[in-house]
């Protein structure tokens, strides 16, 4: 899933690592010499299928209200 925000483009992501899932939001300013930054959501949860991830990893998509001045997401649940 993938979001359009002024100056940031911003999708889901979810990764293995081990014998867990891992889930996370995935940023990429607009400027054309930034790079493309892993933020972890949910912190200390892991979950033990990859599709669980990539639904924990849209849910916290859907909840960025916008980016802070370091391009770090901002969101509407301190969950996330």
């Amino acid at each position: 899933m993938k979001r359009d925000f002024p100056g940031h483009v911003a999708w889901s992501q979810a990764q293995m690592n081990g014998d867990h899932a891992l889930a996370f939001v995935a940023v990429k300013p607009r400027s054309q010499d930034t790079e493309l930054h892993f933020h972890l959501v949910y912190d200390g949860i892991t979950f033990a299928r990859l599709s669980d991830a990539v639904t924990a990893a849209e849910g916290a998509l859907s909840k960025i209200l916008g980016f802070d001045a370091r391009d770090t997401p901002v969101f509407s649940s301190p969950e996330c």
